[in-house]
């Protein structure tokens, strides 16, 4: 069998090497004297322009405040050592694929340097994302290779010269998340990935001088903790806390080139980057139609966030585009509640299942059989793996401590070369290709890194789960 990086070989010819030089940000638009009216939709639609920063900076004020942190400022990295466990309920559909290196970047006071060790064979993904929830780079495996890399972070703004021996990648916002994610293949496999995750290097090129870190004194915002998880509380913030809120990471945070017409529509009703205005400052007949805006918009997303989505077939597959939005901010908006960091669907796209093939809901009750033909198992490069939950998304304990299956743990074949996987309470006869089920009704997720082309076609889709007739 080939190595991964012998595969990474075979690829050559498909690989494209991206360089992401940032487009020029929307022209400021000086407010008028009197502010035009505006409509219900205008008002849903500026709603939906702005939840990515508020949601973003939510997100991050969360993660620099968690109390049991090291280290709570910029440019440094947060890695997370331990697959998901069923006691970790901050997030739903817990990975036990990856382990995750999370850091926030702020390039308004200079350049930050970003260095990754040769990774051997493992697949990993590095995407930088910007304030926008726009991903401008693609770091990993299926972009840029496995040696070891060096990265110099700046924004538009910034001139000078590149260290010798850095690849110079220009932000378009002052704020970068990067969501790193490395192939750990079980728990044990783990402690090799965190040595890997150590040997990752994010710091303000003044600290790589020599010099001192210019965030040093940076105060968390502690508040935030009091407000729980960020995409609940973006559901329900009160309209001027959350334009306020946007107004304040936009001053840093310039749009994009393309959103010029949203810019002039902003800037018509008083609203621009540049001025120190808060939203009490507009005028009032402004202030209630956002309001309205923002209730109605927040209705439709709560409705969204906590019924999810319709199953209409055997699975939810997206693989449309993600992580570069243009101007579909309506679209844009949806997956910055219900996914936000989602990786770019060349890197990984996932499938989730609540029915069985007869349109029945998943239950821990039944005996459930994932058949993939020989010549038809989920196209990649990298690796897939199956992922049950209870339904509410977090995994269930076990005593098998088993709660995933893949690629990289070879399940074992049949006769002609096919696959399948057993979902059920109780272990099979012969015990392979088993995921225990969680009582109750339950999700099953396929998880599919760096994606074939059939997959991103459209030509691929995963088998139905058919019900034993035993059960």
């Amino acid at each position: 069998m080939r190595t991964f990086r012998q595969r990474l070989a075979g690829h050559a010819t498909r690989l494209l090497l991206v360089s992401f030089l940032a487009a020029p940000a929307a022209q400021a638009t000086e407010p008028p004297a009197t502010p035009q009216p505006l409509t219900q939709a205008q008002a849903e639609t500026i709603f939906d322009y702005a939840y990515p920063l508020v949601v973003m900076k939510k997100s991050q004020d969360v993660m620099f405040t968690v109390p049991f942190r090291e280290r709570s400022v910029p440019n440094h990295f947060i890695h997370f050592k331990r697959l998901a466990q069923p006691q970790n309920r901050a997030v739903v559909l817990g990975n036990r694929n990856t382990l995750y290196s999370v850091g926030w970047v702020d390039l308004s006071k200079g350049p930050v340097v970003f260095e990754i060790p040769d990774m051997g064979d493992r697949y990993y993904v590095m995407p930088l994302i910007d304030a926008w929830t726009n991903t401008f780079k693609s770091i990993g495996s299926r972009t840029t290779g496995q040696d070891a890399q060096k990265y110099f972070l700046v924004n538009r703004a910034w001139t000078g010269d590149v260290p010798e021996g850095y690849e110079k990648v220009v932000s378009p916002t002052n704020m970068v998340w990067i969501t790193g994610r490395i192939q750990a293949d079980s728990p044990q496999d783990a402690a090799a990935v965190g040595k890997l995750q150590d040997a990752y290097v994010l710091m303000t090129y003044a600290q790589a001088q020599g010099g001192d870190d210019p965030f040093a004194d940076y105060v968390p915002a502690y508040e935030a903790t009091k407000v729980g998880k960020p995409i609940p509380y973006s559901l329900r913030m009160p309209a001027n806390a959350y334009f306020n809120g946007f107004l304040d990471v936009w001053a840093d945070n310039a749009s994009p080139a393309d959103d010029a017409d949203m810019v002039a529509l902003l800037a018509s009703i008083g609203m621009t980057p540049e001025a120190a205005i808060a939203f009490e400052d507009l005028d009032p007949q402004i202030q209630e139609t956002l309001a309205s805006g923002a209730a109605a918009k927040q209705a439709v997303y709560v409705k969204a966030f906590y019924e999810g989505t319709k199953q209409d077939g055997s699975w939810i597959f997206n693989v449309e585009r993600m992580g570069t939005w243009g101007t579909d901010y309506g679209r844009r908006a949806y997956w910055a509640m219900w996914g936000l960091g989602a990786n770019l669907v060349e890197d990984a796209v996932y499938a989730v299942s609540q029915l069985d093939a007869d349109g029945e809901p998943l239950n821990g009750n039944n005996i459930y059989r994932l058949h993939f033909e020989a010549d038809d198992l989920p196209p990649t490069s990298a690796f897939w793996s199956v992922t049950l939950y209870d339904e509410e998304g977090y995994l269930e304990a076990n005593a098998h401590n088993r709660y995933s299956l893949g690629s990289q743990h070879k399940p074992m074949t049949n006769e002609d070369g096919s696959v399948d996987i057993v979902l059920s309470r109780a272990a099979p006869e012969d015990g392979a290709n088993w995921v225990p089920t969680p009582k109750g009704n339950f999700k099953t997720l396929l998880r599919i890194y760096w994606p074939g082309d059939d997959v991103l076609g459209g030509d691929w889709t995963p088998p139905p789960l058919t019900r034993d007739s035993s059960s």
